[in-house]
C-alpha cells in the first residue's frame, strides 16, 4: 500500500506538471549560461633607454667595404650583407656600452676583429671624443687614430640616447627601446676600410608581438654612408633622408619608401640622391623580417629590422645595397630607427 500510494501521487503531479502549458507540452526555457569575458595577457614589462648600467647587446647589422685611399683615387669595392638578429653566443656583430662616456669602455665586435673606445688616458682604447654626449647632440662620436700605421683608425657613432642626463633631447629620436651605433675603421691608408651599422635594444617578445592591424612608423630617422666612384674619384659622403614604413601584422608584409640625400663631405646642404621602396615578411610567430629593395630603386640590397618595446611601439633596419647609379658604381649602407 505504501508503494501503490507513492506511485499514484508521482503519476498526479506528473499529470499536473504537463498540463501547466495548456495541453501543449511545452516545457520551461532555461536560463542561458554566461560566457566569461577573457582577460587580456599584461604586456611584459621591457627596459628602457637612457641605461642603469653598462650593457651588452647582441645586433641588426649591415656591412660594406671598400679597398683603397678615397683622397688620391679610386677604390675597390666590396660586397655589402644585412643580418638579421641572432642570439647570443652564435651572434656575429655585439657591442658593449655604458652610461658614462668619460669614464666607461664602449666595444664593438664582429667575430675575432674588435674595437674599443674610452676618454681616459693612458689606456690602451683611450681615444678622442669627436662629439661628446650632449643633450643638443643626436650622436656621441669616439675615433681611434693608430701611433705606428698610416692611416689605420676606428670610429664609432653611437645615438645619443643611452647616457643617462645628457641623452639627445631631439624628440624623435629620444628612444627608450631602441638604439644604432656605426662602426667604421681601416687597416691603413691604402688598405681596407669596412663599416658596420648596427640597430639594437630591447626587442618585443613573441607572445607580446601584436598579430592583427596594419600598423605606420611615422616617427623614424635614418643616417647612413654612400661610397662612391667615377673614374678616378672616390667620394664618401653622409645619408640622410624620410623614411615611411608600413606594417601588416596579420599578414606580415612590411613596405618601407626611403627618400635619400647625401652629405657632402665638405659640407653644406643636403644633396637629393635617390627613392627606395623596399617589401619585406615577418615570419610566423618572429618579431623580426628581412626584405630587399625592390626593382626601380637606385641600387640592388637587402633589410633586416624588428621590434622592440611593447607590441612593436618602435622598431630599427639595417640595409645595405650595390650597384650603378648615375654613371657612378656606389655601395650605401644605412640604419633606420624610430617608433610608431
Amino acid at each position: 500500500m505504501i508503494r501503490r500510494h507513492m506511485f499514484m501521487s508521482a503519476l498526479v503531479a506528473t499529470v499536473a506538471l504537463s498540463g501547466c502549458g495548456g495541453g501543449k507540452g511545452s516545457s520551461a526555457t532555461p536560463t542561458p549560461t554566461g560566457t566569461p569575458t577573457p582577460t587580456p595577457t599584461a604586456s611584459p614589462t621591457y627596459a628602457a633607454f637612457p641605461l642603469a648600467g653598462p650593457a651588452e647587446f647582441n645586433t641588426y647589422n649591415a656591412a660594406i667595404s671598400y679597398t683603397g685611399d678615397p683622397s688620391s683615387g679610386a677604390v675597390t669595392l666590396g660586397a655589402a650583407s644585412t643580418e638579421a638578429l641572432i642570439p647570443t653566443p652564435a651572434a656575429r656583430v655585439r657591442l658593449a656600452t655604458d652610461t658614462a662616456v668619460a669614464t666607461g669602455t664602449y666595444v664593438m665586435r664582429e667575430n675575432t676583429e674588435e674595437s674599443r673606445f674610452c676618454v681616459p688616458t693612458g689606456q690602451t682604447c683611450t681615444s678622442t671624443l669627436v662629439t661628446p654626449s650632449a643633450v643638443g647632440n643626436p650622436e656621441f662620436i669616439f675615433r681611434t687614430n693608430d701611433a705606428t700605421t698610416a692611416g689605420k683608425f676606428a670610429q664609432v657613432e653611437f645615438l645619443n640616447n643611452v647616457v643617462k642626463d645628457t641623452s639627445t633631447n631631439t624628440a624623435a629620436l629620444a628612444l627608450s627601446r631602441v638604439s644604432y651605433a656605426n662602426w667604421w675603421r681601416g687597416d691603413s691608408t691604402t688598405g681596407q676600410k669596412r663599416l658596420t651599422y648596427t640597430a639594437w635594444g630591447y626587442p618585443t617578445t613573441y607572445a607580446d608581438m601584436p598579430t592583427t592591424g596594419t600598423v605606420s612608423y611615422g616617427t623614424l630617422t635614418v643616417t647612413g654612408r654612400l661610397v662612391s666612384v667615377v673614374g678616378a674619384t672616390t667620394t664618401v659622403n653622409q645619408v640622410t633622408g624620410a623614411v615611411l614604413m608600413s606594417t601588416n601584422f596579420a599578414t606580415g608584409a612590411v613596405t618601407m619608401t626611403l627618400t635619400l640625400s647625401t652629405i657632402p663631405a665638405g659640407g653644406g646642404a643636403a644633396v637629393t640622391y635617390g627613392t627606395f621602396t623596399a617589401q619585406g615578411a615577418i615570419p610566423v610567430g618572429q618579431n623580426q623580417w628581412t626584405g630587399s629593395f625592390v626593382t626601380g630603386s637606385p641600387l640592388s640590397g637587402t633589410l633586416a629590422g624588428g621590434f622592440f618595446g611593447s607590441q612593436g611601439e618602435q622598431a630599427g633596419v639595417v640595409f645595405s645595397a650595390t650597384g650603378t647609379f648615375g654613371g657612378a658604381q656606389q655601395s650605401l649602407i644605412g640604419v633606420v630607427v624610430g617608433k610608431k
